[in-house]
């Protein structure tokens, strides 16, 4: 019986796996979010992304990686909005991100947003 079980866990899994939605993320290492997506321009330049001071009066914070995240929609000049999952908030946060802030689970770069 145990075996049985064990083999049901593992096709059960790797149908979920192969059915994970294309706008499920994950952050890269440092990625800079922000609650508006007009301050993204300024917050991923080199001496503001640098400081999380900054980045914080400015309504921005720089991410750690595998923080898990899901594309809401994107704008013509290439932001991303989504919705952050850091641990202990259940619901989320929205916020704006660049594409390079973001990896798929698999590490794979994420495939570009249709328009949404």
């Amino acid at each position: 019986m145990k075996p049985f079980l064990t083999l049901l866990l593992v096709v059960l899994g790797a149908g979920a796996a192969a059915a994970a939605d294309p706008e499920e993320l994950i952050t890269a290492p440092n990625a800079i979010l922000c609650m508006s997506a007009d301050s993204l321009g300024t917050a991923t330049t080199t001496p503001v992304a640098k400081s999380q001071v900054v980045l914080r009066a400015m309504g921005c914070l720089r991410s750690e990686a595998g923080v898990r995240t899901r594309i809401v929609r994107n704008t013509p000049d290439g932001a991303w909005q989504v919705r952050f999952y850091p641990q202990g908030i259940s619901g989320g946060v929205m916020l704006w991100g660049r594409p390079e802030a973001f990896t798929a689970p698999d590490g794979s770069r994420p495939s570009p947003v249709k328009g949404t």
